[in-house]
């Protein structure tokens, strides 16, 4: 049978079922990763984190490549400005994390979930993405531009002002977001699933003229 609902992480990786080990020791907490200022950027390619819970942990500023994150963890770790380009994410939890900036363009992303991210100006422009969440996060500012995405889920996310150039929204369920500008091709809108005011914005935008009924009452 068809499953029509996506699989997200929920609370699997913070009761560590799905790990064979147990992560508390693993767990790194309060740490700057390579911390350097944007004047002194630092380079990571072909990076390797499987089964690690950071907690308070600095990676602003980086520019990776190739990296390979699975199984972990990331709580109250701050992004900022990073590349992250050309990398892979699989089961990976974002969790009250600072992603300012961050860019994820044509990175491969599986049963990930961001959660409470404050995440503007985020770009996942040319990326693939299944099974993912976005659940209560900043992404006003972003950038969905020819994302290849299946089974993605926006609950409770601020979208203003974000784009989905040459992105199809078929599927797609914004009802619980909130913006009121979308920028998109007019050509892949079909099948977006919006509310009764972001349908008005959405209408709005493609040049149609909202004609309210007069009010009998006057």
């Amino acid at each position: 049978m068809k499953r029509n609902h996506p699989i997200l992480i929920k609370d699997k990786l913070e009761d560590k079922a799905c790990f064979p080990e147990d992560l508390s020791n693993n767990t790194l907490d309060n740490l700057q990763f390579m911390h350097v200022t944007k004047e002194d950027t630092a380079q990571i390619n072909r990076l390797i984190l499987d089964k690690n819970h950071w907690q308070k942990t600095t990676f602003s500023n980086q520019q990776c490549e190739a990296i390979e994150i699975s199984d972990t963890i990331f709580d109250s770790c701050d992004f900022s400005n990073t590349e992250l380009i050309d990398s892979s994410f699989h089961r990976v939890l974002f969790k009250n994390c600072r992603l300012t900036g961050v860019n994820f363009a044509d990175s491969y992303l599986s049963h990930c979930e961001f959660r409470q991210c404050t995440m503007p100006y985020t770009s996942f422009n040319f990326a693939k993405i299944r099974y993912t969440g976005w659940l209560s996060s900043d992404l006003s500012l972003s950038e969905f531009s020819d994302l290849d995405w299946k089974h993605c889920e926006f609950n409770d996310c601020h979208l203003e002002n974000s784009t989905w150039l040459n992105t199809t929204f078929s599927g797609l369920n914004l009802s619980s977001c909130h913006f009121e500008q979308l920028y998109f091709s007019p050509d892949k809108i079909q099948g977006l699933i919006v509310n009764m005011d972001q349908m008005i914005s959405i209408g709005l935008a493609l040049g149609m003229v909202i004609d309210e009924p007069l009010d009998s009452s006057k």
